[in-house]
């Protein structure tokens, strides 16, 4: 019996296309609840980017930054920064400028400088381009997520001289840094042991690379059709896309509508 589920955001409940959940999607979550199912996001974005999504629909908690900081009602129930020497690295490497990063801390957001990936990202999340500050303003203090604008291609010019940080990707534009204990795993757990549900009364959805430890964790984990092969191995189901209704339909599969 299903008792959580964890939503994925981008590409999984919010359209890419249309930034909105589609209202097949919102009845849906609506007659879960009504069964006594928990529902919470768990995304890579930071609380404040959260926004439209809380204002649709009351989520019992919310997974934010992959992982990192996690609340159940008003309580936080996980918070996990990364290591002051991993931090330290990101934000020599960042100080160079040859590469845009987003820094993410529980309360502020800031970037380094602001180039044509940076844009395009605030503009297909259709978010507020945030403040350009220092990156030393990151040092000796929490930071939870990072996200760094480079390619596969380019990603050496963080990875060569961070090499205590710990990436995940969900996008061929852009690289999470997270705690390298860090992961939607971990925040899934911290949640689920908060409410007392076995992890095999569990499911979860995405569509990225940073979806695939929790899809693998859960009890039932449900690739969205536009996620890369690796990810869809890493599921139990492969269902539609976000823009197909993917969640309604892998829901329906499973008897849950």
């Amino acid at each position: 019996m299903t008792k959580a589920i964890f939503f994925d955001v981008d590409g999984t409940l919010v359209s890419f296309q249309t930034h909105q959940v589609s209202p097949a999607v919102v009845d849906a979550l609506h007659q879960l609840r009504a069964q006594g199912i928990k529902l919470f996001l768990a995304t890579g974005r930071h609380p404040a980017m959260i926004g439209n999504v809380r204002s649709l629909f009351p989520f019992d908690g919310y997974m934010t930054l992959s992982g990192q900081l996690c609340t159940v009602g008003d309580q936080v129930v996980h918070s996990s920064p990364m290591e002051p020497q991993a931090v330290e690295e990101l934000v020599s490497a960042a100080r160079d400028g040859a590469f845009s990063c987003l820094f993410l801390e529980e309360k502020d957001i800031y970037l380094n400088l602001v180039n044509d990936l940076t844009r395009r990202f605030m503009g297909d999340l259709n978010l507020d381009m945030p403040p350009v500050r220092d990156p030393r303003e990151a040092l000796g203090k929490p930071l939870y997520q990072a996200v760094t604008f480079l390619t596969r291609e380019n990603e050496h010019l963080l990875l060569s001289r961070a090499p205590h940080v710990k990436t995940t990707r969900w996008h061929p534009e852009f690289l999470d840094v997270i705690p390298t204990s860090g992961g939607k795993d971990q925040g899934m757990e911290a949640i689920l042991n908060f409410l007392g549900i076995p992890l095999e009364q569990s499911m979860a959805f995405g569509d990225g690379e940073n979806d695939l430890s929790m899809l693998r964790h859960a009890g039932i984990g449900v690739a969205m059709g536009t996620a890369s092969q690796e990810v869809r191995q890493g599921a139990d189901y492969v269902t539609g896309t976000v823009d197909e209704d993917g969640i309604v339909t892998a829901l329906k599969h499973f008897g849950l509508l």
